[in-house]
């Protein structure tokens, strides 16, 4: 399976983040970016019905121009942390009237992440292999 490199905002509606593990995130920076390390998902391989593997890939996904960021994650009794879902409302324009920006809400496993954004980047840095899970733990 081929995917292409780079993912935007563009591409949210055909996006899910269900399952994909964070292994990083860095905080917003002086450059207001808000960046995870995931594994996603592309796509579910069915064989007769049931689910035989998933095609994923290690990911950048890159949030832009955040405000109004929060975390509330309790990592306490895991070491790992996977996203449930990705929400974005809101729609406006922002302040200069020059970008579109949303409120994002990052619903993980273990609490939740929201913050305002003109949108993300989503970079794949190796394309998808069958996998038996959906957590590639290429880290360790």
């Amino acid at each position: 399976m081929k995917v292409q490199e780079i993912w935007t905002s563009l591409d949210f509606e055909v996006m899910g983040w269900h399952d994909s593990r964070i292994y990083s995130i860095t905080l917003p920076d002086e450059n207001f970016q808000l960046a995870f390390d995931i594994d996603y998902t592309f796509k579910w391989e069915r064989s007769s019905g049931s689910i035989v593997g998933f095609w994923v890939s290690p990911c950048d996904l890159i949030f832009k121009n955040i405000s109004h960021f929060k975390m509330e994650v309790d990592y306490s009794d895991t070491n790992l942390l996977f996203i449930s879902d990705i929400r974005r409302r809101n729609e406006r324009l922002t302040p200069n009237r020059k970008f579109t920006q949303w409120d994002y809400e990052i619903e993980c496993d273990a609490g939740l992440i929201t913050f305002s954004s003109i949108g993300f980047e989503q970079k794949v840095r190796k394309q998808p292999v069958l996998s038996e899970s959906q957590d590639l733990d290429i880290h360790r």
